[in-house]
């Protein structure tokens, strides 16, 4: 794995590939999610070639109107957040977003209103009372594009680490924030008078270990995803979504395992709701179905130009399915 990431960066260095080289436009279709075939009950690998391709694939989002994607990629040692949008009834092709590509940012997470987006980011604060490792920013949605990025102000970040965050339809952030003791807690920030208060701590039947990271909140925040290796009932060893339900007096069930609809030994750890609560997105590798040959010689340059192509073995790719494979789950007394 480390030797592919080495040769991919030394090839794009040299001959100044470009990731998506065979695509102008993705799609003539003005389709909402790039054009893609919605999916059903099993899960799908959401755009491939396109955002699932050899890279490293992570946390994709789209704006409330559909008409701008985010997702973001970790290179070696780098998270970057890249971007497509719906433009004369074509998507463009994928390009690193405006505020993104010189810091290592990650996890993009549009506001319901669609004039806000967070992410984290580990660029520098330039305040001596906020850590300078990972915090949460946020771009603003102007006349042009996207605004410069803007520090979220305390109490969200602060010393300890704060990452990983999702909206809800009413503006309350959901993070995971690090705390003096050592421990990562996944918390929610309720915005009031124009101000985000004090985050408060989830339940510990949700942070359920030392480190808790990477839960997503359904826009009408009755559910919470969190990809834990830590319950005995995993399925294939490694990472599982789980589901924690919420009722509108702010009761949370126990987390129940999703299931195999989206649970293997292939699974990730990275989740997310699309705005309108229909579909969820999560992380996982993809079964490469080996080949005997290709329809020409290769060259280098064109072997890891396919490499970068296509979905891959070595990285994790985005996967779709409904959302209805989670309500199904939902216990009696959260209905």
């Amino acid at each position: 794995m480390k030797l592919k990431s080495i040769l991919i960066s030394i090839f794009l260095f040299l001959a100044g590939i470009n990731l998506f080289p065979q695509q102008n436009n993705l799609h003539s279709s003005a389709g909402p999610y790039l054009g893609q075939k919605l999916p059903g009950v099993k899960a799908e690998i959401f755009a491939p070639e396109i955002v699932s391709t050899g890279l490293d694939d992570n946390a994709i989002t789209f704006t409330p109107d559909g008409k701008e994607c985010f997702w973001h990629v970790v290179f070696t040692g780098l998270e970057t957040i890249l971007t497509s949008r719906l433009e004369n009834g074509q998507w463009t092709k994928p390009e690193v977003a405006s505020f993104s590509g010189m810091y290592s940012d990650g996890w993009p997470a549009p506001h319901p209103n669609g004039k806000i987006l967070f992410f984290h980011s580990q660029r520098e604060t330039g305040n001596k009372d906020f850590t300078d490792n990972l915090n949460i920013w946020y771009v603003e949605k102007t006349s042009i594009g996207w605004s410069e990025p803007k520090l979220l102000g305390a109490p969200v970040n602060g010393k300890g680490n704060a990452g990983c965050p999702s909206v809800t339809n009413d503006g309350t952030l959901y993070i995971s924030k690090r705390f003096p003791d050592g421990t990562e807690q996944i918390c929610r920030s309720k915005f009031v008078n124009g101000k985000y208060l004090d985050p408060e701590i989830l339940p510990k039947h949700i942070n359920i270990s030392k480190y808790n990271f990477h839960a997503y909140i359904a826009p009408d925040e009755s559910y919470l995803i969190y990809p834990t290796g830590s319950k005995p009932d995993i399925i294939g060893g490694g990472w599982n979504y789980y589901v924690s339900f919420r009722t509108k007096d702010d009761k949370w069930s126990e987390l129940i395992n999703i299931g195999k609809s989206v649970n293997s030994e292939r699974s990730g750890a990275v989740p997310s709701i699309s705005s309108d609560g229909k579909y969820f997105f999560f992380q996982a590798s993809t079964n490469i179905t080996w080949i005997k040959s290709l329809s020409k010689k290769h060259t280098l340059s064109e072997l890891l130009e396919r490499e970068n192509r296509i979905p891959g073995r070595f990285t994790n790719d985005i996967y779709w399915i409904e959302t209805s494979v989670i309500e199904q789950l939902r216990p009696p007394g959260f209905k």
